[in-house]
């Protein structure tokens, strides 16, 4: 046990023999690498997987409720597109401006919405002179395909 405490006790000291956690011009060195991890750390906010299945022929509509989000046409859940297309895959977030980052990054021309929900994750109880209440958390869930036309 000694000997481990002895072989941290060196592994934290730099060369001067001052401790790393003490000097301030190792903390300044390792303040860009901490940051480049913490912003690559991030994640694309989506999760994706693709058909793989045969692609049939998929239902289409005569018209339909269509919003944009960001450049890219969003039908809202029993909405079908006019023109035939292909089944890129489905994609779950949290967010529309996510389901349009999905759309851009797999090449998909429009997105199919399947389902949206807010589902209670817990509470947030509060107090005030006077003055309580409870706040819900929530989390939003949002299931759709992706499309490209043919």
């Amino acid at each position: 046990m000694k000997m481990m405490m002895r072989l941290l006790r060196v592994w934290l000291q730099d060369l001067k023999r001052w401790p790393v956690l003490g000097d301030m011009k190792t903390m300044i060195r390792l303040l860009p690498v901490s940051l480049a991890l913490f912003l690559c750390g991030c994640g694309p906010g989506y999760t994706y997987a693709p058909w793989t299945g045969p692609q049939s022929n998929w239902s289409t509509g005569p018209g339909g409720y269509v919003r944009m989000v960001d450049n890219v046409p969003l039908y809202a859940p029993g909405q079908y597109p006019s023109r035939p297309y292909f089944l890129l895959g489905s994609v779950n977030t949290d967010s529309e401006d996510n389901l349009a980052k999905a759309a851009h990054q797999q090449h998909a021309d429009a997105i199919l919405l399947s389902s949206e929900s807010v589902r209670r994750t817990g509470s947030i109880a509060w107090a005030a002179p006077g003055v309580y209440g409870v706040t819900p958390l929530t989390s939003k869930v949002i299931t759709a395909n992706l499309i490209k036309y043919k």
